[in-house]
């Protein structure tokens, strides 16, 4: 997988029109050779919270246009490739980034152990 890291949008579209992967701002996203997972801006800071769930200082962000790919890497695009450590993507609904596989092992255990 490979990760980028394009100033804005506008940008990754006008580049993903250049490779025929785009018209009119619709993207084919997804084809026989390749995947793209537009994640938009990433949460650099969590915010934090108290125990009523209120906002106690807001979370960060790094407002580039963040995207994961799969396939054969366009050259056109060298100039955004990041490299990043331990790529992560969360969803709604998912334990945060700081989770590890561990930890998830774990919970999926005490899960299956003590059915609700």
């Amino acid at each position: 997988m490979y990760c980028y890291q394009f100033p804005d949008r506008d940008t990754f579209i006008t580049s993903c029109e250049a490779l025929g992967w785009a018209s009119e701002w619709v993207l084919t996203a997804y084809t026989h050779d390749r995947a793209i997972d537009e994640v938009g801006p990433v949460q650099t800071l969590p915010g934090t919270y108290d125990e009523d769930g209120v906002e106690l200082t807001p979370p960060t962000f790094d407002t580039r246009h963040h995207i994961n790919f799969q396939g054969e890497a366009p050259e056109a695009w060298d100039a955004y490739l990041v490299d990043v450590n331990s790529p992560s993507r969360t969803f709604a609904g998912s334990p945060g980034p700081s989770v590890t596989t561990q930890a998830l092992n774990e919970l999926r255990t005490t899960r299956t152990e003590d059915p609700v």
